[in-house]
């Protein structure tokens, strides 16, 4: 993984962007297609600039106070089948698989993620 620095400002695909938390919490697709956050307080989630037929990969984690609402854009619609929740618990981990359609809307799915010491479990 590639971490994105003033040397190297146009990061490989493979490349996840740390984005620092705010309110509203726009995520610009042409620096990245994944994003990581640590969600400090309530705020409602944005992709900026995004391209029909991309994919996007959002981590979001809930701080160790939780409780937060994150409320997602005006272009996040239909969810797939199965979609969790975001998770909004004391250090929820969650992941939001995105793809744009035609319609300039993104389609998404939540996979709430359970971290323990040695092992990794999702949960649909």
């Amino acid at each position: 993984m590639q971490i994105n620095t003033p040397d190297n400002p146009n990061p490989a695909p493979d490349y996840m962007e740390v984005v620092v938390f705010s309110d509203p919490l726009n995520l610009d697709a042409n620096t990245s297609n994944a994003f990581y956050c640590e969600i400090t307080g309530n705020t409602t989630l944005n992709i900026l600039n995004t391209r029909i037929g991309a994919t996007y990969l959002i981590q979001l984690d809930m701080d160790s106070s939780g409780g937060h609402t994150v409320t997602l854009g005006s272009l996040f619609r239909g969810t797939i089948l199965g979609s969790s929740a975001i998770d909004t618990t004391a250090n929820g981990v969650n992941l939001i698989s995105i793809v744009r359609g035609r319609g300039g809307y993104l389609t998404y799915n939540i996979t709430n993620v359970t971290v323990t010491a040695t092992t990794t479990t999702t949960t649909t």
